[in-house]
């Protein structure tokens, strides 16, 4: 599902990706390790059309996303990608429901399509019990509350493709251990390939493949 090749990108003049090639099947899941600066950020971004590499290729789903203009890259956002940052990114002026439901509101979808998609979020709530909190605001929740929320938006436009970048980095290891059962089974319930840069051991062991990004090389 996911091919990349000869991926190259430069930050200042220094070269941080040099070269990478890597390839993911559909449900597939990806630990990436590394040490800070060496590069592994900088990939799941390119991955996730957040930024253009200088060269190289991300062919996914039959086409090279590096060469999308700018509408279908924020088409290819909405609809195949869910991300999961180290930080929430929830919006503290909308309840945990309406930042849940953005991405839907944000897209081309029909009404019949945005009713699913949020029958779909009430649904995830249920199942990972934190339904009740949805008309509560970010910041009247926990952290713990606020990552398994970010999960939910991720999840609700159900991508191919889940990106988390640190998930469970500002989490204590209760609720870290429990966002990544979470990450786990809400990804295999969508049939989500998962790709998930972690400092976390355990975490980093549950994949069926790990790699390490070392001075801007995938191996």
């Amino acid at each position: 599902m996911l091919e990349v090749k000869g991926l190259c990108k430069d930050f200042g003049g220094t070269r941080v990706l040099q070269g990478v090639d890597f390839q993911l099947g559909r449900g597939e899941r990806c630990a990436i390790q590394g040490a800070s600066g060496s590069g592994k950020s900088t990939f799941l971004h390119l991955l996730a059309a957040l930024d253009r590499p200088l060269t190289g290729s991300i062919h996914f789903g039959g086409q090279d996303i590096a060469r999308l203009d700018d509408k279908a890259l924020a088409e290819y956002r909405n609809r195949s990608v869910g991300l999961v940052f180290q930080f929430h990114f929830l919006l503290s002026s909308m309840s945990c429901l309406d930042n849940i439901l953005l991405p839907s509101e944000l897209s081309r979808l029909s009404s019949k399509e945005r009713k699913s998609v949020r029958d779909h979020v009430l649904d995830l709530g249920k199942e990972i019990g934190v339904d009740h909190l949805f008309h509560k605001y970010p910041f009247q929740v926990s952290g713990g509350e606020q990552q398994r929320m970010s999960l939910i938006r991720a999840l609700s436009m159900k991508p191919q493709l889940l990106l988390c970048d640190e998930p469970t980095g500002n989490l204590d290891s209760k609720n870290s251990s429990l966002v990544t059962d979470l990450i786990f089974k809400l990804a295999q319930e969508n049939n989500s390939s998962l790709i998930v840069v972690t400092h976390d051991e355990k975490m980093a062991q549950r994949f069926q493949k790990i790699m390490k990004m070392e001075d801007g090389k995938l191996s």
